[in-house]
């Protein structure tokens, strides 16, 4: 009788133990339609932009050659952004040549854009006509940490990178993370915001922390399965059960052996 209870018990825990399909399955249900403006990004301080000013205006050329130059040897890493981009300031300004610093927090690319062009009018520049302005974010710099496969602090080259992004350059979430409870620490008015997403429902894509911004910081919490310690597949759950079982069995005559 005792031991029908705990091979019952045992089947019990193993059955609880399984992560159900429905809480693994990503963007559950239709997809909300949409529309993402990526040109409306709003610049914050220690925003890192990649500017680019060309023009046929052989004063302008010298003046900006060594920003040129290190725009053309296409080195991208991380390390080069860092000191190659302009790096928005605690004052939400950044410093260029001629111009010096101008304010860009709160402003989008195109305003940014208009901007170095009305300073440059307003120096020795008499005519622009000839000349390509272009600013974005030189990379979105991350870390995501908890149960993905390869935590880490990450940068994406992309010009509105999401969620799904950063988890598939962590190697995606793993079996036993808990993809309705994803948290999302993201800095706004100087100040740290917490949020949860639920990456099972379709829905999500509506919510503007989708959308990675740089800095974030994503936390995949672990599914109280991982703590059972009993597998996070069937397959897993029914060989853990079978051990234990025989584990149990071995105990039980043993004691009767030795009775």
């Amino acid at each position: 009788m005792k031991f029908k209870i705990i091979i019952l018990m045992i089947s019990f825990i193993a059955l609880q133990s399984c992560v159900p399909y429905k809480n693994i399955v990503y963007l559950q249900g239709d997809l909300p339609q949409t529309n993402v403006d990526s040109t409306s990004y709003k610049i914050k301080k220690d925003d890192i932009l990649y500017i680019s000013i060309k023009s046929s205006n052989e004063s302008i050329e010298r003046l900006f050659k060594a920003q040129l130059n290190s725009n053309i040897s296409n080195q991208h890493s991380s390390q080069s952004l860092y000191f190659s981009g302009y790096t928005v300031d605690k004052n939400g300004e950044i410093e260029l040549p001629v111009i010096n610093k101008i304010k860009v927090e709160g402003y989008t690319f195109e305003d940014v854009k208009r901007l170095i062009k009305q300073k440059l009018l307003e120096n020795q520049f008499k005519s622009l006509e000839e000349i390509y302005i272009k600013v974005k974010l030189a990379g979105v710099p991350y870390t995501v940490i908890g149960e993905v496969k390869t935590p880490k602090n990450g940068i994406l080259y992309k010009t509105n990178p999401n969620i799904f992004d950063v988890l598939s350059d962590a190697k995606d979430i793993t079996p036993v993370g808990n993809r309705k409870e994803v948290v999302v620490i993201r800095k706004e008015n100087d100040k740290l915001v917490k949020k949860t997403l639920n990456l099972t429902d379709a829905d999500i894509v509506t919510s503007p922390y989708f959308y990675t911004r740089p800095n974030d910081i994503i936390y995949i919490k672990p599914l109280r399965q991982k703590t059972w310690g009993t597998g996070t597949t069937l397959q897993q759950t029914i060989s853990t059960t079978i051990t234990a079982l025989s584990l149990i069995t071995t105990i039980i005559l043993l004691s009767k052996y030795a009775n």
